[in-house]
């Protein structure tokens, strides 16, 4: 066992054991990782994505959030992921373009160019919507990780509409992401449970209120579901569970991380061929389609399902 990985445990230890001692202080602590993104260094692999694009604001809650525009086709809005920003999705910019999709894209809450220093779901939902609404009749959505969870809430709970909405990475409930992101920090059980006061007090509801599943289950639009095995962010657990909740086309890749996926040209062309594809019809009757007792066949005989390894 090398010198930093015994740093690392010895690290953990002493978190576990203090946290054990003082779980206000540390459960805060849970509290404001959860909230409070880093501003990442932005993506320098498509900073000139959206030259040309036009840049516009929207306020929330007295926090301006820019966003940038462009093209007069079926609109396609973007939405980055947790401490990222808008050009994290600047892979798909051009080709949407090239196939005459108008292409919109936001810096979240508290990332990228917008104002803030905590990110909140509902707040970052509310943004979504906010700019989802100010575009000339929203076609899709495609969206990476918390954004896709926080696309699927704005549009369960804030009504935002779209006929098309493609999840890249998404988690299945923001209770489990806290939970294990506190764990990997080392926080002990007694802190664990002080963070979870405290979120429900900052987000108004319990985090179990926050399940992409139980949206997807809700919501009235065409599903991709785009998740890789080797995930360390969002487990492939969580994806299939998402995929369990309706009838959803799914494109399961046996490389890619959490963020490769963003930049695979297979990933790209399988989600445009999506947004290109007319309305199928569903296979089970609407009764039936979200009873627990047919998710597994469900999955196996209605999901359009494609299994694939990332060039």
């Amino acid at each position: 066992m090398n010198t930093s990985r015994l740093g690392h445990l010895f690290r953990i230890r002493l978190v576990q054991g203090l946290s054990w001692l003082f779980p206000d202080y540390f459960g805060a602590i849970g509290t404001r990782l959860f909230l409070q993104p880093q501003r990442a260094a932005p993506v320098t692999r498509w900073q000139d994505a959206y030259a040309g694009f036009e840049k516009s604001e929207i306020t929330i809650q007295g926090l301006r959030i820019p966003y940038w525009h462009k093209g007069n086709g079926p609109q396609v809005l973007l939405v980055h992921g947790w401490e990222n920003d808008h050009f994290a999705l600047g892979g798909f910019v051009q080709p949407l373009l090239n196939q005459g999709y108008s292409v919109a894209a936001l810096d979240l809450p508290a990332h990228g160019e917008a104002e803030g220093k905590s990110a909140p779901l509902p707040l970052i939902a509310q943004a979504i919507t906010a700019v989802g609404n100010a575009l000339p009749g929203l076609h899709a959505i495609i969206a990476h990780s918390v954004g896709g969870a926080t696309s699927v809430l704005a549009m369960e709970e804030y009504g935002l509409n779209a006929k098309k909405l493609v999840l890249i990475g998404a988690p299945q409930a923001a209770s489990k992401q806290a939970i294990g992101q506190a764990r990997a920090n080392g926080l002990s059980a007694r802190a664990i449970q002080r963070m979870q006061r405290q979120l429900q007090h900052r987000l108004a509801a319990p985090l179990e209120r926050f399940q992409v599943d139980r949206g997807l289950a809700l919501i009235q639009c065409q599903v991709f579901l785009v998740h890789a095995h080797d995930d360390r962010v969002v487990p492939i657990q969580a994806a299939h569970q998402n995929a369990a909740a309706r009838q959803a086309q799914t494109l399961w890749l046996d490389q890619g991380g959490h963020n490769r996926p963003l930049g695979d040209p297979l990933v790209i062309d399988s989600v445009i061929n999506f947004l290109k594809k007319t309305r199928g019809r569903n296979r089970l009757p609407a009764g039936l389609r979200y009873h627990p007792r047919f998710a597994h066949s469900r999955l196996g005989q209605n999901a359009d399902h494609i299994q694939a390894e990332p060039s």
